[in-house]
């Protein structure tokens, strides 16, 4: 079971999709919730040449000053609302450089079930979270659940679609999502294009090893017929009302994926429910 959840805050908006999304979980598992509030402090490397190091210090001081006494107030702030929430909480803060920041989230999640931030690549105001997300779901070993902005927790997850094929990163998200299967009524197991070496018994065996779990299995091979991968999955979890997309995080190596882009990026970029990835 999902025991231990860390979320991602940065004191804007979308703290309330992420975290509908963690208090919805650890009510239904029992879990206990951080908030991971990642303050971002100013970087003096960015700010001025050497030749002006001694102006650019008295700037960046009275920046990182500010920077301190915003990271109070919105501490305080998200604190509070954690607590509200009647669950087991903590928040931890994390005031560092926006560089240093995705390593102290990947060592967060490390220490955790289950990792909750939002769906990169979608633009927006306020920092860019790209890098964040990328690490932790490369390099932290957990469970990523990736939510899309501005929509939050609609209700218990029941039904799921797992996204399947034979390799490491799929049977390594099934992993990750096994704490869902047993309260889940459906889960659609989609091959995209399986041919015979793909579509027997690795298909037949993750969905007798999904029933075990308690899950209600339907394997289903579907042809992309032109369309992308990412594209054939959306389809396939709007037509079943799905509620939790599952799949692993890069199909390629992680520099094909992210120059020429990838089922990866190409469903956390349009996705409209969660995901949960593992690499």
């Amino acid at each position: 079971m999902v025991k231990d959840i860390v979320v991602h805050l940065d004191g804007s908006a979308e703290d309330e999709t992420r975290l509908s999304y963690a208090e919805l979980l650890a009510t239904g598992q029992g879990a206990h919730v951080t908030g991971l509030y990642t303050n971002v402090m100013p970087d003096i490397a960015m700010m001025a040449t050497p030749e002006a190091a001694a102006a650019a210090a008295t700037v960046f001081t009275e920046l990182e000053q500010a920077a301190t006494i915003q990271g109070d107030a919105t501490a305080a702030r998200l604190l509070a609302r954690l607590t509200r929430s009647g669950l087991p909480v903590e928040l931890a803060r994390c005031d560092r450089r926006i560089a240093e920041l995705s390593q102290a989230a990947t060592s967060a999640a490390r220490a955790a079930d289950l990792f909750i931030t939002t769906c990169p690549y979608r633009g927006g105001d306020g920092p860019n979270w790209d890098g964040l997300a990328e690490a932790v779901l490369s390099d932290s070993g957990r469970g990523t659940l990736f939510v899309p902005p501005g929509m939050p927790a609609r209700g218990p997850v029941q039904r799921i679609l797992v996204a399947w094929r034979d390799t490491h990163d799929a049977a390594r998200a099934v992993a990750e999502a096994l704490p869902f299967v047993a309260t889940s009524t459906r889960i659609d197991l989609v091959m995209v294009d399986a041919d015979q070496n793909e579509g027997g018994a690795p298909a037949a065996d993750i969905a007798k090893h999904l029933t075990r779990h308690g899950g209600k299995v339907d394997v289903k091979a579907v042809a992309s017929d032109g369309r992308s991968i990412a594209q054939v999955l959306i389809d396939e979890a709007g037509r079943g009302a799905i509620d939790l997309l599952v799949m692993g995080g890069y199909g390629h190596s992680r520099l094909r994926e992210w120059v020429l882009g990838g089922t990866t990026r190409d469903i956390l970029t349009a996705t409209t429910i969660p995901v949960l990835m593992a690499h």
